[in-house]
């Protein structure tokens, strides 16, 4: 079983380099970036109020970025980590832990019988779906050339969250959630115990990060009335579909500096 401090040492660790790149995404966000978005799905659900539509513009934003972030900056190291570190009861061959060599591969382990290739996604959504049509490819390439070693090949994709498992006839396996951490921990508990080592620091680093989000929600909001607002105090959503989709390439947006 892993060390509960040092696990929670590592979460530690591993949020506080997510966060700071969560404030740089706050920090590099612009309007031009934000209106790249859906203009009729903002106006179908009735956002007819500015500060409601930056909001919404910029949660949207971040909750994609996040998903990346999360997946790259949190759940690979710290499968990785967990691999390293399990202490396995029912271990009867000692393992050897690496990044992984070959290319779609995060981390691969390996032991006197068999060589296991890991592909850790964040979540199973479609997008992560897709993206395992390629790596199919890439795992029959490895199979083909590490066959010599005369070990057991195992690829594999691990998902941080959900439930996944891989159709009978499909070559890769598939492991989400608990079924996951347990394959690498050797704990049945250990996806609850990521869950509650997070609960211990997010609250810090929250209000770090709401403090962030509202200036950046004040900057693009002084953004968005200078080119958006009519005079009489009303959103132009001509405007802004026509910057997101007219032939015509829109004009430079005005900085609420340039009228200092």
């Amino acid at each position: 079983m892993i060390n509960q401090n040092d696990l929670d040492s590592e979460i530690n660790r591993l949020l506080e380099i997510l966060y700071s790149k969560r404030f740089l995404k706050l920090e590099e966000i612009d309007l031009k970036r934000l209106l790249k978005k859906n203009p009729y799905l903002f106006r179908a659900i009735g956002l007819n109020d500015c500060s409601e539509l930056i909001e919404a513009q910029l949660d949207a934003f971040l909750s994609s970025s996040d998903e990346t972030l999360f997946g790259n900056d949190f759940f690979e190291p710290l499968a990785f980590w967990t691999a390293k570190n399990a202490v396995l009861v029912d271990q009867t061959e000692q393992r050897n832990v690496t990044v992984g060599s070959a290319s779609g591969t995060d981390l691969a382990i390996e032991t006197a019988s068999a060589y296991l290739a890991i592909a850790v996604k964040s979540g199973t959504n479609i997008f992560n779906s897709q993206s395992t049509k390629g790596q199919s490819t890439e795992f029959l390439e490895l199979t083909s050339r590490l066959r010599k070693l005369g070990k057991e090949i195992r690829p594999i994709i691990g998902y941080g969250y959900g439930r996944n498992k891989a159709g009978k006839k499909s070559k890769t396996e598939k492991h989400a959630g608990q079924a996951f951490w347990t394959l690498l921990s050797g704990e049945e508990n250990y996806y609850l115990r990521i869950s509650d080592s997070i609960g211990k620091f997010a609250a810090e680093h929250r209000q770090q990060y709401i403090e962030s989000y509202k200036k950046t929600k004040n900057r693009l909001l002084k953004q968005l009335v200078l080119n958006f607002v009519d005079d009489n105090g009303e959103l132009n959503w001509h405007k802004i579909v026509e910057y997101n989709s007219g032939i015509v390439k829109p004009k430079k947006l005005q900085e609420p500096s340039s009228l200092e």
